[in-house]
């Protein structure tokens, strides 16, 4: 006897009803919040973390705790990028992790970032040795 195959009922397909639209409201429309550019949390950070930045110019955009931790890795050896990923675990929060190549070793870093109104700010960094 072959096989009978049956519709799972999460697989149907959702029937839709023409609903009257409904009357467009006097408010005005709000604006979109600004969408998150890892690299504007990537990039000054790599420069505090070679020397070239002071790390006090990152506090408009970091934490007291994460400005802390990349004070404490600041140095004057040459730190490259390497991959990093973003993933929004909230509309108003996004965790980043990715590896930080220098001279004698690879290390990981891991942040949170959270929207503060219009901006965004990283409240976690940690730096893996």
């Amino acid at each position: 006897m072959p096989p009978q195959l049956r519709t799972l009922s999460s697989t149907r397909p959702a029937t839709t009803q023409h609903l009257p639209a409904e009357p467009s409201s006097p408010q005005t429309p709000t604006p979109p919040h600004p969408a998150l550019d890892a690299r504007h949390f990537l990039f000054p950070l790599v420069e505090a973390l070679n020397g070239r930045r002071p790390p006090r110019q990152l506090s408009a955009t970091f934490g007291p705790d994460a400005l802390t931790t990349v004070t404490r890795a600041a140095t004057r050896t040459q730190t490259r990028l390497g991959r990093y990923r973003l993933c929004h675990v909230s509309p108003d929060a996004a965790e980043l992790a990715g590896t930080l190549h220098m001279p004698t070793k690879v290390r990981a870093f891991a942040a949170r970032v959270e929207r503060r109104g219009s901006r965004w700010h990283c409240t976690e960094f940690h730096l893996l040795p």
